[in-house]
């Protein structure tokens, strides 16, 4: 009962501070963690401080019921009714302020508190980071469908170097959340990128390979060159050209490879070959989440392009499905002049 009435806490507080809740879960003893989750705007008003409150909500609820345990004692007169509501209070109290101690896990109130506390502009950056994460996994996901629906695949064959299913267990992790250190998904990523460049590789698993890794890479590429000011370094741009290149010699007709290839494109400082590749996006025949990060790419084409109207008709056309991305190519849409944002490497025509 104290971590229902500690996770009411955390909705009550939610709901004063207006701030939107994503999922509610309360389930003592089944090894879930119990949560309110909320999903703020990175740059709503006052955000720390909201999130200061929220986090406290909890915590304050249980020394809160604690006083009232406490009280209640007053109003028997039986012992062991005085002894067992003495004894909830005292495990109320306990409760609170252990999950304010930010050593006790790594997801307790308190060491939340503490990033808002002291470094809440860089807790600010990671949410907004986080969130792009969330639109990179999308983006990913909805290409897995569309590989699923073409049926290009085949059946994966149960094998542990086997490519198909490498990249399965990668898009897993990815879609899931799974907590993998930063070592950890390069080394899953190079292995990948080894399987996908194999000469014994099927051709059609190399170009799906290819189209994750460049997806992946090469948006994180453009969010660090425009919001971190880290452009992309000369060899990564050679590996993102030599994933793509898989993917669009196998596939030219598909809008995944195209999203791809026109990513290896901006990052090699040809913008023109971005925008031809992405110039008929069907909104009616393609995926709609595509559809949306093509328009977005080819913004940041036209921009380079000095067609700033072309680019803001493009930001409208993708219908703002995917804030932390529109927000990153309207930045570049407003630079003046737009910035020479990634390092040219030589790569093939396409």
């Amino acid at each position: 009962m104290h971590i229902v009435l500690h996770e009411c806490g955390h909705l009550v507080a939610a709901k004063l501070l207006r701030l939107p809740i994503v999922a509610v879960r309360i389930a003592p003893f089944t090894g879930w963690r119990n949560e309110v989750s909320v999903r703020p705007a990175p740059s709503a008003t006052a955000l720390p401080l909201r999130m200061v409150l929220f986090h406290l909500g909890g915590p304050v609820t249980n020394p809160c019921t604690a006083m009232v345990l406490v009280t209640a004692t007053a109003l028997t007169s039986t012992p062991l009714t005085r002894l067992a509501l003495l004894g909830a209070a005292l495990l109320a109290a306990l409760l609170g302020v252990v999950n304010l101690v930010p050593a006790t896990a790594p997801h307790s109130d308190g060491r939340k508190l503490l990033r808002w506390l002291s470094a809440p502009t860089a807790t600010r950056a990671a949410l907004r980071a986080g969130y792009y994460q969330q639109e990179v996994t999308r983006t990913l996901r909805t290409m897995a469908r569309a590989e699923a629906d073409d049926d290009c695949l085949g059946d994966p064959v149960r094998d542990g170097n086997d490519p198909r299913l490498a990249l399965a267990a990668f898009q897993r992790r990815l879609s899931t959340g799974h907590a993998q250190s930063a070592a950890e998904f390069l080394a899953d990523a190079e292995r990948l990128a080894a399987l996908a460049r194999a000469g014994s590789t099927d051709p059609t698993a190399a170009a799906a390979i290819g189209q994750v890794l460049t997806v992946q890479f090469g948006l994180w590429y453009l969010y660090d060159a425009v919001v971190n000011g880290s452009p992309v370094e000369h060899r990564e741009v050679l590996e993102i050209s030599e994933l793509a290149q898989l993917a669009i010699h196998v596939q030219p007709h598909m809008l995944s490879a195209r999203v791809a290839m026109s990513l290896a494109h901006l990052l090699n400082q040809r913008p023109e070959h971005a925008r031809s590749l992405l110039l008929y996006t069907r909104p009616g025949g393609d995926p709609p989440d595509l559809c949306s990060v093509a328009f977005l790419l080819r913004a940041i084409a036209e921009c380079h392009l000095g067609n700033r109207a072309d680019a803001d008709t493009l930001i409208r056309a993708a219908g703002g499905d995917y804030p932390q991305l529109t927000q990153v190519v309207a930045a570049i849409q407003a630079a003046d002049p737009v910035p020479p944002l990634f390092a040219p490497a030589p790569m093939a025509d396409t």
